[in-house]
């Protein structure tokens, strides 16, 4: 009998390692979530494509007209048009009496050459501005020449401002802008007439 023995203990053992234990008990465990098979994610999308950036616009052309408020202006004159559209000036404080002497002094002349003095131009501000000119532009300009034709007298303005008084412009000239356009230009000595 020792051979169905065998194959009892033999039949048990595998009966054991089959169902795991023999203590082992068939009801589900609920903290243990069944394996189901999940869909296959989707494939990822390819990645968004740049956008590539906008190719800008051109820009306009540049407007040469610096707009001022409309009044008037004391400035040297750097620039003028030969065609007589626009002029470029610079901005300028102009002193005059006793005001022009304190200006003087304190932007570092001699108190023996300030005395003298009665139009001190200051310019402390190289900012350029470009302004058109009106179709109604009127030029005065100092005595000298009598200049009929505004041809003529904005080639005298061309030369006049560039005229120097030893390191200082000779000349400063007051502007009258209305509709951001110059409609007027005065001269003026920047140092003593005589």
């Amino acid at each position: 009998m020792r051979p169905a023995r065998i194959i009892t203990a033999v039949m048990f053992a595998a009966a054991v390692a089959v169902t795991g234990c023999a203590a082992h008990t068939t009801t589900a465990d609920p903290s243990v979530t069944p394996v189901v098979d999940a869909p296959a994610p989707p494939a990822p999308s390819p990645a968004p494509k740049p956008i590539p950036a906008p190719i800008p616009a051109p820009k306009p052309p540049v407007d040469r007209v610096s707009v001022l408020a409309d009044g008037h202006y004391d400035t040297y004159i750097r620039q003028v048009n030969t065609r007589g559209d626009y002029l470029v000036v610079d901005l300028v404080q102009v002193f005059e009496g006793q005001a022009a002497i304190a200006a003087a002094i304190a932007d570092g002349m001699s108190r023996d050459q300030a005395q003298v003095m009665y139009t001190y131009v200051r310019n402390q501000n190289p900012r350029l501005r470009t302004l058109p000119l009106a179709g109604d532009l009127r030029v005065d300009l100092l005595p000298g020449d009598c200049i009929e034709s505004l041809d003529h007298q904005l080639a005298k303005l061309v030369k006049d401002a560039r005229a120097m008084n030893g390191s200082r412009p000779a000349y400063y000239f007051t502007v009258t802008v209305a509709g951001s356009a110059v409609h007027h230009i005065v001269e003026h000595r920047t140092g003593n007439a005589c």
